[in-house]
């Protein structure tokens, strides 16, 4: 019986803030390449078309269709 509770019990992972944060970053980021169609990147710079140009071609690198 006790190898049936030592099966049972899970360990938590205990990640310092910054990692979370860098997962944060990295979603956001992978979001802002593949579905962004001008919505987050046109309210980033004042001049959206070239970052929006830019999220296009990562889109194209990455192997996402986009049109």
């Amino acid at each position: 019986m006790s190898t049936i509770k030592a099966a049972a019990r899970t360990t938590t992972v205990n990640l310092p803030l910054w990692a979370w944060m860098a997962v944060a970053l990295a979603v956001g980021l992978l979001y802002a390449v593949t579905f962004d169609t001008g919505a987050i990147s046109s309210h980033i710079a004042s001049s959206g078309m070239y970052l929006h140009e830019l999220f296009h071609d990562g889109r194209h690198l990455l192997g996402v269709p986009c049109h």
